[in-house]
């Protein structure tokens, strides 16, 4: 697109004025959207066009809208004549004139021109001011809308902080609390280093986990929490990493166990334990 040439064609002008057809003026909004240049030039324009009215604003006499209402219904009367000012009316023809001279009259005609000026003046107005208050009012509703995205989240980060406060109140109830027994899985010779811990409380059989060092899984796998209860391996669910790899995690309920391991499986867990996918194991001491 030949962005001067376009300035250049007018229609600027024409769309500043809104005198362009809904099309027309679409597609100059669409230039204005992607060339700085053809919004500088509308925002130009505008700024002349309202300099203009301002430099050239002339109050109209009090009533004179209601007056060139009256002439126009009554042009055609005698009563319509009287109507018009001595400089408007019919020209009196040469033998009637006083003999002081008649001063040459303005032709009816003229009437309408100044009608169609008076109204091209006013609609010049009404689009400077329309386009004034429109760009003040797209700027309140951005405003506005900026500050509902900064309260929706400012709402949304009081609810994740008022979240974690009390996450952490419930794992200090229970690193006070005497019945919750803490074991530590502990990582094998193919996973040395990795450790994760359980909270259990044989009387209430809670079960809390707190995956720790265990690393992330793959999209379609999931770790799996298993108890060995009188040599029989019982599942205590799954569980998930990301931001909950530092969170003390519910995991299902558990009377006894004598061991804790956790394994590798598929999405969704799986219902009996994969042996060569152990990871962490602890025993329960007591």
């Amino acid at each position: 697109m030949d962005v001067q040439r376009y300035i250049s064609s007018g229609i600027i002008e024409s769309y500043v004025v809104g005198l362009l057809p809904a099309q027309e003026a679409r597609e100059v909004e669409q230039a204005v959207s992607l060339y700085p240049e053809v919004k500088a030039a509308v925002e130009a324009c505008r700024q002349d066009m309202e300099r203009y009215v301002q430099l050239h604003a002339v109050t109209p006499p009090k009533g004179i809208r209601k007056r060139l209402m009256e002439v126009i219904d009554k042009e055609d009367s005698a009563e319509g004549e009287t109507l018009l000012p001595e400089e408007l009316r019919e020209p009196v023809p040469e033998e009637d004139a006083p003999s002081a001279g008649f001063k040459r009259s303005i032709p009816r005609e003229r009437i309408w021109q100044y009608a169609l000026v008076l109204a091209v003046v006013l609609l010049i107005i009404s689009v400077v001011m329309n386009v004034r208050y429109t760009d003040r009012y797209k700027a309140s509703e951005q405003q506005y809308e900026e500050l509902v995205a900064t309260h929706n989240k400012a709402t949304a980060d009081q609810g994740s902080i008022q979240s974690k406060l009390q996450h952490t109140e419930r794992e200090l109830v229970l690193m006070k609390d005497p019945a919750f027994k803490w074991i530590k899985l502990s990582g094998n010779s193919k996973h040395a280093g990795q450790f994760a811990t359980i909270c259990w409380n044989p009387q209430s059989k809670e079960v809390y986990l707190l995956a720790q060092t265990l690393p992330e899984p793959a999209a379609d796998q999931q770790y799996q929490l298993w108890a060995m209860v009188n040599g029989k391996p019982v599942d205590a669910g799954v569980f998930e990493m990301g931001p909950q790899r530092t969170a003390l995690q519910k995991m299902k309920d558990l009377a006894a166990a004598q061991v804790f391991f956790i394994t590798l499986e598929k999405k969704g867990g799986n219902t009996i334990p994969t042996p060569d996918q152990v990871f962490v194991s602890g025993k329960v001491n007591g």
